[in-house]
């Protein structure tokens, strides 16, 4: 059992069909090409006493981003407003869907998925086969400080749905105002909206959920959503 497409499109209404969202991951010249696509990219630096430059990842800090994308001027032209809602959207799914293992760095390769504004693309397959990476290289430990990255909400509410453990209790959520519109109708996840909150050690908690799915039965599993 695994989260599949169907999870996806329930509980965050990414599209699943559509076009493969297919690109080169070569960084080379990444500074140049977000300086053409947004007016501008984090300085390089500085040169040690060696003559080595730190090596940095390709992309940016969300804290660069809210320094100097933080508000749209009120009399900008449509070209700076294609560009501060490009890096907003920039911003949005590096913190979400396509999340890397840091918590603090949007990678170029996302901005550079926005070159053209398309809504063609399957990107709820990327963010599935995303998260799937992230949670190999997590398991591998490929890095030595990394966590885990990608789609964290998906994860955790299609667990919460289909697993017992560490599911925290879901309280009555709040109505749901669709303002007339079934496209904005609310996705899977808003049943987790007030959750009760889980305070305790996380070495702590570490041992007992793995204890717990450790001894997990399959009676105890939803195999299918209600």
């Amino acid at each position: 059992m695994t989260v599949t497409l169907q999870d996806v499109s329930m509980i965050t209404a990414l599209p699943i069909k559509g076009k493969p969202l297919c690109m080169s991951t070569d960084s080379e010249g990444w500074r140049q090409q977000m300086e053409a696509l947004i007016g501008m990219s984090p300085q390089e630096p500085e040169v040690e006493d060696g003559g080595k430059k730190d090596r940095v990842p390709a992309g940016t800090t969300f804290t660069w981003i809210a320094a100097n994308f933080a508000h749209c001027p009120e009399d900008a032209d449509d070209e700076v407003i294609q560009r501060y809602a490009r890096v907003y959207m920039w911003y949005v799914i590096s913190r979400t869907i396509f999340a890397d293992d840091t918590g603090k760095n949007a990678p170029w390769m996302w901005l550079k998925a926005l070159t053209v504004f398309d809504n063609k693309f399957s990107r709820g397959s990327a963010a599935l086969a995303y998260l799937y990476r992230q949670l190999d290289d997590a398991c591998r430990r490929t890095t030595k400080d990394g966590g885990v990255g990608g789609c964290m909400l998906l994860l955790s509410v299609w667990s919460w749905e289909r697993l017992p453990v560490g599911r925290p209790k879901s309280s009555q959520w709040n109505t749901w105002n669709d303002h007339g519109n079934p496209v904005r109708q609310p996705t899977w996840a808003y049943k987790w909206d007030l959750v009760s909150e889980v305070a305790s050690e996380v070495n702590l908690l570490y041992k007992q959920y793995t204890n717990e799915m450790d001894s997990l039965t399959p009676e105890q599993v939803r195999w299918f959503q209600s």
